[in-house]
């Protein structure tokens, strides 16, 4: 599903039905998921349907740009130390439609095939409203549903001087880079500063030649997808997330 399509175009899988057909003078949108219906009108020639996944910070409304996950297991890191685990993260589905001669995007559609959470990261008298997603930690990538899940390749880093424990983790959706390939992933940071405050943020990787690291499983191409935050300017917006009120 995931990649650029010539119109007309149709597809069906898991569920979600996308069509997108010329009648008369118009191009008509159709999408169903279920009871959700949705139906939009295109006018002029020479458009194509870009399908990629994007942050999972958009349905069923735009809420919050704030991401928490939730470790199913807590994490001891010493003093000092640098790691790499895992994690998995929700995701949406963006439909975009892009006009060929100048490339400019419009997004047509969002949906996600996962329930919807949210949760309050902080004190309840001036905490902030995050997206809530519960992984599991693993040591190398897990294999996923991409139009459900994708993978998250986090770096640890303690940079204070005793050990810290982490049962969680919050992202600002300004600063996400989501890559596909088949899998979809992005790579994160997070730099501990004591044992109560932390920063994330996220890193860019290589658009050819198949994932470096723990994430290098073949040489296809991956491709950066479109994000919905990232068509967006605002001026200047955080691009890191600072982790005040525990780990």
């Amino acid at each position: 599903m995931y990649g650029y399509h010539e119109l007309p175009f149709s597809v069906e899988q898991e569920g979600i039905s996308i069509s997108m057909e010329r009648v008369g003078e118009r191009w008509v949108y159709r999408r169903t998921f279920g009871s959700d219906e949705v139906e939009k009108l295109v006018l002029g020639n020479d458009k194509s349907l870009i399908i990629n996944p994007v942050e999972p910070l958009n349905t069923p409304k735009e809420i919050t740009p704030n991401l928490l996950i939730e470790f199913e297991k807590t994490l001891l890191l010493g003093a000092g130390e640098k790691q790499q685990i895992f994690l998995t993260f929700p995701v949406e589905i963006g439909i975009f439609i892009s006009e060929k001669a100048n490339k400019n995007l419009e997004i047509l559609d969002v949906l996600s095939l996962v329930k919807q959470k949210f949760t309050l990261y902080g004190e309840v008298s001036n905490g902030v409203v995050c997206k809530y997603w519960k992984s599991r930690v693993y040591t190398s990538p897990p294999s996923l549903n991409p139009l459900e899940e994708g993978v998250m390749e986090l770096t640890l880093r303690n940079t204070s001087s005793e050990w810290v424990k982490i049962s969680k983790a919050v992202f600002n959706a300004y600063g996400m880079k989501l890559y596909y390939d088949g899998d979809v992933f992005m790579k994160a940071r997070m730099d501990i500063l004591n044992k109560n405050s932390a920063e994330t943020g996220f890193e860019l990787m290589p658009p050819e030649g198949g994932r470096k690291g723990a994430l290098l499983k073949d040489k296809r191409a991956r491709k950066e997808a479109f994000g919905i935050y990232g068509l967006r300017k605002l001026g200047l917006v955080p691009l890191k997330f600072y982790m005040g009120w525990g780990l």
